[in-house]
């Protein structure tokens, strides 16, 4: 097996999988894309790279090319370790979602220095915030990376059948209390109008006027304003409910940490 020009790249470690006797493979999100790469003897006890390829560290790598194999650690660096995230269950299961996520919805090579910086920031937050303010961040990181990945549900325009384009705005929602809808099959929300054309079809769900602001500044607010705001438990549960459904609908499957998830915050 020869290997071939050494490279350096930064890399936020997604999973990790034993190889052989004692080498381990890593999925990495890093500036470039997403990558898997060979730590060789990491799982010796003397290993010096172990501590540097810890699950969720932003790591420095130098790497030798293999052609037709994984590239292989030469060198391994942490640059920020994330910590908190595998010794807090409940930061560490959040932290599980959002590489879940992104593992989903970007495929080898793909992803680039957004998803890079959008995944670094939110594993800092979610090892910084206080314990109220995760699902803020979960629902940030979901608008932000369902941009990126070219699935973003659009919050501001109704989605339903209109002969002119219809806004979602302040005013609309203040002087009408009706539920409006979320619909992942066209996109996005609903006018109350629609939502009430449309709510018996399946995978059509109401939406109330107070999430859909919140999923809206999610999108157009930077997480300093988001996280600011007072969201009761309840909103936070409508959230999740109306997020998850758009997100399985387009991954066509369940996200496998998403129910833990769940069971974790109502114990808390």
């Amino acid at each position: 097996m020869g290997t071939g020009r050494l490279y350096r790249t930064e890399g936020i470690v997604l999973s990790r999988r034993d190889q052989g006797e004692a080498d381990r493979v890593l999925r990495l999100c890093t500036p470039s894309g997403k990558i898997d790469i060979l730590a060789k003897g990491a799982r010796k006890l003397r290993s010096r790279k172990a501590g540097h390829i810890e699950l969720f560290s932003r790591s420095s790598f130098v790497l030798s090319r293999v052609p037709n194999y994984w590239d292989i650690i030469s060198q391994a660096e942490t640059i920020e370790p994330h910590t908190r995230l595998r010794s807090d269950l409940l930061r560490g299961t959040y932290a599980r979602y959002a590489v879940e996520l992104l593992d989903r919805f970007f495929t080898e090579a793909q992803g680039g220095t957004a998803v890079f910086d959008l995944l670094d920031r939110t594993l800092s937050w979610l090892c910084e915030a206080e314990d109220d303010q995760l699902d803020t961040i979960a629902r940030f990181y979901e608008q932000h990376l369902l941009g990126l990945a070219g699935f973003r549900p659009e919050l501001f325009r109704c989605v339903g059948q209109h002969d002119e384009p219809t806004l979602l705005d302040q005013s609309q929602m203040e002087d009408d209390r009706r539920p409006f809808g979320f619909a992942p099959e066209h996109g996005g929300a609903l006018c109350p109008d629609c939502y009430d054309a449309n709510k018996r079809v399946p995978d059509v769900m109401p939406l109330s006027p107070n999430a859909l602001r919140f999923l809206q500044a999610c999108q157009r607010s930077s997480y300093v304003a988001l996280a600011s705001r007072t969201v009761t438990r309840t909103l936070h549960g409508e959230l999740e409910r109306v997020m998850h459904h758009y997100v399985t609908y387009h991954l066509e499957q369940d996200v496998k940490i998403g129910a833990f998830l769940q069971q974790l915050r109502h114990r808390s």
